[in-house]
């Protein structure tokens, strides 16, 4: 998991209507305090039943409720922790029809992620041997909040040595936020126009793609979409190393040309192969950075996952 840590407003919640802990954590700035090492840090996770849900809780016929823990092997580089979950009540995700795994939240920590997406009314992309993540915690009170974005699941054990693969995916966006020109702080991300693809080079050793064709759209509080947040970016380029089952590389915002748009302070991706050949894989992505965003310059960071299957 790559991760960041934010100036934040953080409280804690019960919902009403399922009673479970909700965490709010919105950013209030652009400019990161710290953010994961080089590489990220690694995460596991269980789940088991559930055996007294509360109300509302789970998808019947889909999954049933499930207690959920997680944790990471490690701090942010600059000494911060990641609290994880224990035993946490999750929820099957549900987001415009896509669904897989559990939604969870604690008094101070949460965890969406997700493996079945579905692209359009006919189409759908199922991953069967991994699942992508999103992350966030604080405590209640705190100025500062911790996001993630990675992934679990089943690693390639045969990994092809020669030949291409063409993959398939899509995009959930993590915490993506920038600077408008009042100084307050937006979420942003690309619209669904645009297209996920990654392409992987075994034979040499690489993987390339990311996201092309989009337009990028800032999602205000009142649910408003700000078009044309910066229309000379148009996707998001991934450029990384092959090493096993794993690689590791950069990470940027391109215009349509795909070159870089702005100044990067820091921009990586890590991914990962799953499942029989490398049928399946998963690249998280987190850039910091200062662009042109609403006709200003502005600093912003930008997060998410890609899920993909082979084509």
């Amino acid at each position: 998991m790559l991760a960041v840590r934010l100036p934040a407003n953080v409280t804690s919640t019960v919902s009403s209507f399922n009673q479970l802990p909700q965490l709010d954590t919105p950013a209030t700035s652009a400019v990161a305090l710290d953010r994961t090492a080089a590489g990220g840090v690694g995460i596991s996770g269980s789940a088991k039943e559930d055996p007294s849900p509360n109300n509302n809780q789970g998808a019947a016929g889909i999954a049933p409720p499930a207690l959920i823990s997680a944790s990471a092997d490690g701090t942010l580089a600059g000494g911060a922790a990641i609290i994880g979950l224990t035993d946490a009540k999750g929820n099957v995700y549900f987001e415009n029809g896509n669904f897989g795994d559990p939604q969870v939240e604690s008094a101070n920590a949460a965890i969406s992620s997700v493996s079945v997406y579905n692209v359009s009314a006919t189409e759908q992309i199922v991953l069967s041997d991994a699942t992508t993540i999103r992350y966030r915690d604080g405590n209640a009170g705190d100025t500062a909040a911790n996001y993630g974005v990675g992934y679990v699941g089943n690693a390639t054990t045969n990994m092809p040595t020669s030949g291409t693969a063409s993959y398939k995916g899509f995009f959930e966006s993590g915490q993506s936020v920038y600077t408008r020109p009042d100084g307050s702080v937006e979420n942003f991300g690309f619209d669904n126009n645009a297209t996920v693809a990654l392409a992987a080079d075994f034979a040499a050793g690489k993987v390339t793609g990311g996201i092309t064709g989009g337009q990028l759209r800032a999602f205000t509080n009142l649910g408003q979409n700000v078009v044309d947040v910066a229309p000379t970016i148009t996707g998001m380029a991934i450029d990384a190393t092959i090493t096993g089952a794993d690689y590791a590389g950069t990470a940027r915002l391109v215009d349509a040309q795909g070159a870089a748009v702005g100044t990067v302070s820091n921009g990586e991706a890590i991914g990962s192969f799953f499942g029989n050949a490398g049928r399946e894989t998963v690249a998280a992505v987190s850039i910091e950075g200062n662009a042109t965003l609403e006709g200003g310059a502005s600093d912003y960071v930008f997060q998410g996952v890609i899920g993909a299957v082979k084509q």
